[in-house]
């Protein structure tokens, strides 16, 4: 198995320069922070809960992004449905500073739908 992806260290520290390419996530690629939903259902904050990520419903502060860990440059977890209530596989993946790829599959995968969020702030 690859060695777990150690969490980024917080911003307080200026980071040394490095290359472009050995810098595996940029705070802009970072999916922490507050977005909209496709549907405009609401938004969605994605904060640190333990190593790994979670997101809220800003209106009822019900979690839907549920334990999300970090695979490579994408995350993986499940994600709650808020209209039935049923938890799907999921992963999510930055596509640019403000524009983030939410995917939830059921049946293993067979069928999966997907949305992209835009980040708020």
């Amino acid at each position: 198995a690859p060695a777990p992806i150690a969490a980024p260290a917080p911003v307080a520290a200026a980071p040394a320069p490095a290359p472009v390419a050995a810098a595996p996530v940029a705070a802009a690629n970072s999916p922490i922070g507050v977005w909209a939903t496709e549907e405009n259902k609401g938004n969605v904050r994605v904060e640190q809960c333990g190593a790994n990520l979670c997101g809220y419903a800003e209106k009822t502060n019900e979690r839907v992004l549920i334990n999300m860990k970090p695979e490579g440059s994408k995350w993986s977890g499940r994600i709650r449905d808020p209209n039935s209530g049923r938890n799907y596989d999921s992963t999510i993946a930055m596509k640019g500073p403000n524009a983030m790829r939410v995917q939830g599959c059921a049946f293993g995968g067979m069928f999966c739908g997907g949305q992209t969020w835009k980040r708020v702030s």
